[in-house]
């Protein structure tokens, strides 16, 4: 990462993480060495048979229990909507329809509202590589791109990078997902 410190973020970014298979203690390590206050539950579904300890109930409980807050907000920023409006012929989510939603648009407002108050904010879904996640392919987009809030992905290694230089790479095919 830059020189720029997480104290200077306040208000400014959101950080994205993925579970993954880590194991309760190491994330929470994460979160922690990341001065993480709000964990924002992103998935759709937040349920994984692979890895129980991060079913909702107890992702919850581990999350609290690192004293970080618990928001569950994949009824609006999820990846994986039940409403066919935003599926193609093969079942495939249309992102740019998705985030051209009233529901998904409110969720980002919510995120922004957040920063505002001086909270910083993981976003939590399930893969630990952001390319590959809504959080990253939908969720950083928009933020970086239309709202002006920087967006930082915390990789399993403790490591953080900027989701802007990934979105540069793709120019402009976010919205073909």
């Amino acid at each position: 990462m830059s020189r720029v410190t997480i104290e200077q973020m306040t208000n400014t970014a959101v950080f994205t993480i993925g579970h993954s298979t880590h194991d309760v203690a190491t994330f929470q390590k994460l979160l922690t060495d990341n001065a993480i206050e709000v964990v924002v539950d992103v998935r759709s579904a937040p349920y994984s048979r692979h890895v129980p300890q991060f079913n909702k109930k107890d992702a919850q409980a581990a999350i609290v229990d690192a004293g970080v807050k618990y928001i569950f907000m994949g009824d609006s920023i999820g990846g994986k909507p039940t409403d066919s409006e935003f599926l193609d012929l093969s079942g495939k989510v249309i992102y740019s329809k998705l985030a051209a939603s009233k529901v998904f648009q409110h969720g980002l407002n919510r995120l922004a509202k957040g920063l505002q108050g001086g909270w910083l904010i993981a976003l939590m879904c399930s893969e630990e590589n952001p390319l590959k996640c809504h959080r990253h392919l939908l969720i950083a987009n928009e933020l970086e791109l239309k709202k002006d809030i920087s967006v930082w992905h915390i990789r399993s290694d403790g490591s953080r990078e900027r989701a802007k230089k990934h979105l540069d790479d793709y120019s402009g095919q976010m919205r073909l997902f």
